[in-house]
């Protein structure tokens, strides 16, 4: 049920993007409104939030599979380093051109966030697999507690606090990233700015290059009270419902 709660909003976040996510030339950027800044808020926040969702949805059954057996560590613990060592914008480029050439400026920008986000989630979930003492799965195979039911009952509980402190790194990393993610036009071959994607990012990245002080400045301001929004809101009260599921 979980599982189809996830999978019907990230639907749902696909049609926002779908109504929302207006090209850059259907507003008269030198003539930015509050309007113009509120829908970049929520294209931004789509984003980011579609981002997460799949890469949730990508990096637990990940970092299940490779803390699986101390073999399958040992050879994809190694990989998966060398992976997320290397910098997201590096691919941003090849990643850009193979989607645009479809046309599909939003996947580009939600996948290059994906990107950045994914290996925020995988080591400390890995890490929180540690974590679950040995008499606990000793009892969990005793009591034929397995498959579905482990991972509800145990493994679920026990990796919690990490995927919330890992979805906070992420988090932080995507907000890093979503500033170039919706400025398409530098990395698209004879580029320009209506291929950029309306959000914060861009408006930012455009305010600041035509020195429109007012206008980036009211960008910044929405962007920082969207942060602290969601911390405020979402990652503080996990934090606090994170400390209930740490094993002592």
């Amino acid at each position: 049920m979980s599982i189809a709660i996830v999978i019907a909003l990230a639907i749902t976040l696909s049609i926002v993007l779908v109504h929302f996510a207006n090209p850059k030339n259907a507003f008269d950027i030198q003539r930015v409104s509050a309007r113009v800044i509120v829908i970049a808020t929520i294209n931004t926040f789509s984003r980011m939030l579609l981002a997460y969702i799949l890469s949730l949805l990508i990096s637990i059954p990940l970092a299940l599979g490779i803390a699986s057996t101390p073999r399958i560590q040992r050879i994809f613990l190694p990989i998966a380093d060398v992976l997320q060592s290397v910098p997201v914008l590096a691919f941003f480029p090849v990643v850009v051109v193979f989607f645009t050439a479809y046309r599909a400026f939003e996947l580009a920008a939600v996948f290059v966030i994906l990107l950045t986000m994914i290996w925020n989630i995988v080591f400390p979930v890995i890490g929180g697999l540690q974590t679950i003492p040995d008499d606990i799965n000793s009892a969990a195979w005793v009591f034929n507690v397995r498959g579905v039911r482990k991972f509800w009952y145990i493994t679920l509980p026990a990796i919690f606090p990490f995927i919330v402190t890992g979805s906070l790194l992420a988090w932080a990393q995507g907000w890093t990233v979503v500033i170039v993610a919706e400025v398409l036009h530098t990395y698209i071959p004879n580029g320009n700015p209506s291929q950029d994607l309306l959000g914060l990012g861009s408006l930012l990245v455009d305010s600041n290059a035509r020195g429109d002080t007012a206008i980036f400045v009211a960008t910044l301001c929405a962007m920082i009270a969207l942060v602290a929004l969601i911390n405020i809101a979402v990652w503080q009260p996990l934090l606090r419902l994170a400390q209930r599921f740490k094993f002592d």
